[in-house]
């Protein structure tokens, strides 16, 4: 299992997240892809750590900050992984994704696994980060917020998981444009809407 590396501001607009103590990153490759609602890029880069190991890492990102789509960006990170090779580097050398989670589509998932969620309810109130934080990565990946990556990954042996998350960002439920589920009271309620995400690639592991 990878070590979870703290995530901090590398570039604001580019949201990276690298080991704290580590090198400055070195950039491998760039890709600009142009989605339905402005540009998206994917930007490869590779860090050395204070403990001599190599992070290659992956940075999605909007440089003109325009909304992004999970699918759309499952198709971009197809055509990344299918060039790669062509640049010399092997899948297996990716060690995680660095993104802000707030696509639409994303948010409206997570929103619904928060309102369900009974634990969420009183972090919120409490604004226990500690609480928070786990609970947003528990979220992300149960609720299958960005399985369409996921599909695209394990075409090519390998499988996603969020790691960790920082800098969440909330909103009410009423602007998630998610459905309340039954027998539960959104009113007042507050979910993610916005979050710097650490997202681990590792090889499917067979039993």
């Amino acid at each position: 299992m990878k070590q979870i590396c703290k995530l901090v501001a590398l570039i604001a607009i580019l949201g990276s997240a690298f080991c704290v103590g580590a090198e400055e990153p070195q950039i491998l490759k760039t890709w600009s892809f142009q989605g339905a609602e402005g540009t998206v890029n994917m930007q490869l880069t590779q860090t050395v750590g204070s403990d001599g190991k190599t992070a290659t890492v992956l940075h999605i990102y909007s440089p003109d900050g325009a909304p992004r789509s999970v699918a759309e960006e499952a198709g971009f990170l197809s055509k990344v992984l299918d060039d790669l090779p062509k640049a010399g580097i092997g899948h297996q050398a990716l060690d995680w994704i660095s993104f802000r989670f707030n696509e639409s589509k994303a948010v409206s998932k997570v929103a619904t696994y928060a309102a369900s969620s009974k634990r969420w309810r009183e972090s919120v109130k409490t604004k226990n980060m500690s609480v928070v934080y786990p609970l947003v990565t528990s979220f992300l990946n149960a609720s299958g917020a960005y399985e369409e990556w996921d599909r695209v990954f394990k075409q090519h042996g390998l499988t996603l998981k969020v790691a960790g998350v920082e800098e969440v960002i909330m909103e009410p439920f009423s602007k998630a444009r998610a459905s309340c589920p039954i027998g539960t009271d959104c009113t007042n309620l507050l979910v993610p809407k916005d979050a710097l995400v650490q997202m681990n690639v590792d090889p499917i592991t067979h039993p």
